[in-house]
């Protein structure tokens, strides 16, 4: 009676833990399947994420495209600018030597002017009519040489007015020079300006396309950390789903061994009760035993088991 109570209070301590195991195998199911689940909107999210940042990627690279362009076409113009620059430079000390060099035939013209001012066809008919009477007039020596200074006077005049009219006649030149250079400057000037407007065009549309590109590198930034975020997670979860998989093997075994060692506990109670049966019969004489009532006589408890 005492080992009918022993053997029912094991029975019953094995199927608690059968049932406790049981409930163990059902809650790690249950969690792996979350786990799948999580796992499964996790990496949905990963690939949405992963799209938009490729696109973000993608917008930014033609945005930098666009800036590097931008740039060369700057570079491009500064170039020029700095070429007409170069060229204003030069064409404003052509200016200023043409002022000063006017300045200079300004003061010859004025000198040899107020020398001359008598009109040179009026010099030059003076000439011809002392000429003349020198060759035809009949004079004393002292009339002839008064002549003759005279004609020297209205030569020296003569040479100083023909150079007068020269110097005014280069004067006009240089005058005219001096407004082709005027008009030349002011041209460069105003190339050099509309570039200047064209590099400020371009330096506007430049800081439009960085604020852009740092906004969008922000938010790469921002769906980057995101994704991290969400592949640690990933990470997590196979990591743990691992060991729950681990864990669910090792239950499922303990689960086996505890019915194993469940049937073999009822088993043995039944072998008992029959084998107490045989050894009666024995006791009282019977010497025919059936092959089974041998077998339970003779064989373990294993072996019963085994055939079960």
């Amino acid at each position: 009676m005492v080992n009918n109570t022993k053997d029912n209070v094991e029975i019953l301590e094995l199927e608690k833990q059968i049932e406790d195991i049981s409930k163990q195998l059902t809650q790690t199911r249950i969690e792996l399947q979350e786990l799948k689940r999580e796992k499964t909107i996790l990496i949905g999210e990963l690939k949405e994420l992963r799209s938009k940042r490729r696109k973000l990627i993608d917008e930014a690279k033609k945005i930098r495209g666009e800036y590097r362009e931008l740039t060369n076409k700057r570079r491009e113009l500064i170039e020029e600018i700095k070429k007409l620059r170069s060229e204003r430079n030069e064409k404003m000390n052509e200016y200023r030597e043409l002022i000063n060099l006017m300045k200079e035939k300004r003061d010859q013209i004025q000198d040899l002017t107020r020398e001359a001012r008598i009109p040179i066809s009026v010099i030059r008919k003076e000439i011809d009519r002392l000429e003349w009477m020198l060759q035809t007039s009949i004079m004393t020596v002292e009339q002839e040489n008064q002549i003759i200074k005279k004609l020297q006077r209205l030569n020296n005049l003569l040479q100083k007015a023909l150079k007068a009219k020269k110097e005014k006649n280069e004067f006009l030149e240089l005058r005219a020079m001096l407004t082709s250079l005027r008009f030349q400057i002011n041209d460069l000037r105003k190339k050099i300006s509309e570039l200047r407007e064209k590099v400020e065009e371009i330096d506007s549309k430049r800081n439009i396309l960085r604020g852009k590109l740092d906004k969008l590198n922000k938010s790469i930034d921002e769906i980057s950390q995101k994704i991290d975020e969400k592949q640690k997670r990933v990470d997590e979860i196979n990591e743990k789903y691992q060991a729950l998989v681990k864990e669910l093997n090792d239950l499922r075994e303990e689960l086996q061994r505890l019915n194993k060692e469940l049937e073999k506990r009822k088993v043995s109670i039944i072998v008992e009760k029959k084998r107490r049966v045989v050894e009666e019969k024995i006791k009282k004489g019977e010497k025919r035993l059936t092959l089974e009532e041998l077998m339970i006589l003779y064989s373990d408890v294993d072996e019963l088991v085994d055939e079960q």
